[in-house]
């Protein structure tokens, strides 16, 4: 069951990774086919991102109402309509119609395949389970760059958005096989068949489902704004704001014009490189869940963001004086790679794994939404904005900001993050619910809340 509940995050990540990162191949295709200007090609990178803004709100909202399988079957069928329908498209406005389509596919799997997974598996697994929806991301924006490869010669970006929807057909297969999540049945007061749905997870053999009272129809969303609820909100929502803004999504969707401007040539050059990047991200992340329930989310999250902030001032510094030299493209390269490294074991995965495990049960769904609302969002803003401030400042003091930002969320990390490794999600809001400081939600209860 727990293989199966990874292939649901597995399915989920791939998805999310091909659909959104695809565009950085075909961008150069779809702008000739459409007559695009910069501020187009912005709004047709950012339009899948926008999607998934909306998306994650929407998904937020109905999961508690839905429960978690149904919406991930309904991600399912947005990513299929919206890949076929993008990839048919004779003008720009259909085409980008489509592609927000699929944006609420990206939305809404990025908010209920953490949270099913979390409430699904066991805490000794659950950091290394959620990471596979980041392993699978990377993986799925690798498979998009070495769709680009092999079409790019035929300046084909059609198949390339129908190689998408692919996986779509594994993820329903995979989730008609597992059961609904206990918690949320007992969320809606329906305890018998939490039980039941527990035996399948753990096969009698897991730790008995802790009897967790919950009436769904009494929850208010607004709570989340109110009390201590607002400062895990504003913690899983900023990790997702720092993510996006530490400069990832750019790289990562104008990979082949960046590596262009550093110096990679010719109709491979840049494309190539942008692959090597890929497998950087990918070979990062499997670090990252191999460490993250024996190491722990703070120790990554620090451990990363230290070099991120590094190598993006390393780099802006060597574009602004050594740009064009053999020496400084070589430098360049190499502080991208330590980059998206650095990035794949720390502000990749973490923000996952962490908004799926500190919210409480009655306001995790709608919790989760705004978290990832907030990274696609920020996501929107850095793809809309990257090409013009590359055009009004220079690539080099663009990457600069980007470092600095990094800087910012190590301090962020430092004040608040808690460290959760190994712990119950039961004991963690019940840490919430005491009065425990934010950083400290992972510790062992007090004595006295014990007691009671």
């Amino acid at each position: 069951m727990i293989i199966l509940i990874g292939l649901v995050a597995a399915m989920s990540g791939l998805l999310i990774g091909y659909n959104t990162a695809v565009i950085a191949p075909a961008l150069e295709f779809v702008t000739a086919d459409f007559a695009l200007s910069p501020f187009m090609q912005g709004v047709a990178v950012s339009s899948v991102l926008f999607g998934g803004f909306v998306g994650a709100l929407l998904a937020g909202a109905l999961v508690r109402h839905t429960g978690e399988r149904p919406m991930l079957l309904a991600t399912g069928v947005l990513f299929a309509v919206g890949g076929v329908g993008a990839a048919l498209s004779e003008s720009f406005l259909p085409w980008l119609l489509w592609r927000t389509v699929t944006g609420l596919g990206v939305g809404a799997a990025t908010m209920v395949a953490p949270l099913y997974v979390s409430e699904t598996v066991p805490p000794r697994v659950r950091g290394a389970l959620v990471s596979i929806i980041q392993l699978t991301i990377t993986l799925g924006i690798l498979a998009s760059y070495l769709a680009g490869t092999v079409w790019t010669p035929a300046r084909a970006w059609q198949p390339m958005l129908i190689v998408g929807a692919i996986p779509v057909l594994l993820l329903m297969l995979v989730v008609f096989a597992v059961p609904e999540s206990p918690r949320w049945y007992l969320l809606h007061g329906r305890r018998e068949e939490a039980k039941q749905a527990h035996r399948r997870l753990n096969e009698g053999k897991g730790d008995p489902l802790l009897e967790q009272a919950g009436d769904a129809a009494t929850v208010d969303w607004r709570n989340l704004f109110a009390g201590r609820n607002l400062l895990v909100l504003i913690l899983a929502t900023g990790l997702f704001a720092f993510a996006n803004l530490s400069g990832i999504d750019a790289i990562l969707y104008y990979a082949p014009v960046i590596f262009a401007q550093v110096g990679f040539g010719g109709t491979y050059g840049p494309i190539l490189a942008t692959v090597s990047i890929g497998v950087v991200n990918v070979v990062a992340t499997l670090v990252a869940m191999a460490l993250i329930d024996r190491l722990g989310r703070r120790p990554l999250l620090i451990g990363g963001l230290v070099p991120m902030a590094a190598s993006l001032i390393v780099l802006a510094i060597v574009l602004a004086n050594g740009q064009g030299a053999a020496w400084a493209n070589i430098v360049a390269v190499s502080c991208l790679g330590l980059f998206v490294l650095a990035f794949g074991v720390s502000l990749g995965p973490l923000p996952y794994v962490l908004m799926s495990e500190l919210f409480p049960l009655a306001l995790r769904g709608a919790g989760m939404g705004i978290a990832s609302a907030t990274a696609w969002g920020v996501n929107v803003l850095v793809s809309l904005t990257f090409p013009v401030l590359v055009e009004a400042f220079g690539l080099a003091l663009v990457l600069g900001f980007y470092g600095v930002i990094s800087i910012a969320a190590l301090l962020f990390v430092l004040a608040l993050v808690p460290e959760t490794r190994g712990r119950s999600l039961e004991l963690i809001e019940a840490n919430l619910a005491n009065g425990r400081p934010i950083r400290d939600l992972g510790l062992p209860l007090p004595a006295s809340a014990r007691s009671a």
